[in-house]
């Protein structure tokens, strides 16, 4: 299984964001527990629509959500208590009622874990919606050219 690149592709736009491990994020080792990673995923994804699209919060106003589908991650190192993380994200791909998320997470220069979320857009009753032309436009303008 090929493993999520570490870097967005030249000229795709990211957004990234920056967190420092709270104790609760971690287990007995103090090591960040699996599960939390999909927390900052979701945080960085959230600053990625806010800077590239439209606040999430108007789509879930309209009775749209990008409902997960997919979640791969794949860790390279641990991460601990009081590290300070920087998660970047990017635009893999895009389909006509779906997309795809790339993640690298750092701590400094060190990778810490690679991800990808995919993504259906669904109506409120959980149905699929074609993402709206005006939506498609602004995601394909941040793809990589």
């Amino acid at each position: 299984v090929p493993r999520p690149p570490s870097d967005p592709p030249p000229g795709a736009k990211t957004a990234t964001i920056s967190s420092r491990v709270p104790f609760y994020d971690t287990d007995a080792m103090r090591v960040v527990h699996h599960a939390r990673y999909v927390h900052y995923l979701e945080l960085a994804r959230i600053e990625y629509l806010d800077l590239h699209d439209r606040p999430y919060r108007e789509y879930v106003a309209e009775g749209l959500h990008f409902a997960v589908t997919g979640l791969e991650v794949r860790y390279q190192q641990a991460a601990r208590y009081d590290d300070r993380l920087q998660v970047t994200c990017w635009l893999s791909w895009l389909k006509r009622v779906s997309l795809a998320i790339g993640y690298a997470v750092r701590r400094g220069d060190e990778l810490i874990a690679t991800a990808t979320t995919e993504h259906a857009l669904v109506s409120d009753d959980g149905k699929l919606v074609a993402i709206p032309p005006a939506r498609r436009a602004k995601f394909a303008a941040a793809l990589a050219p």
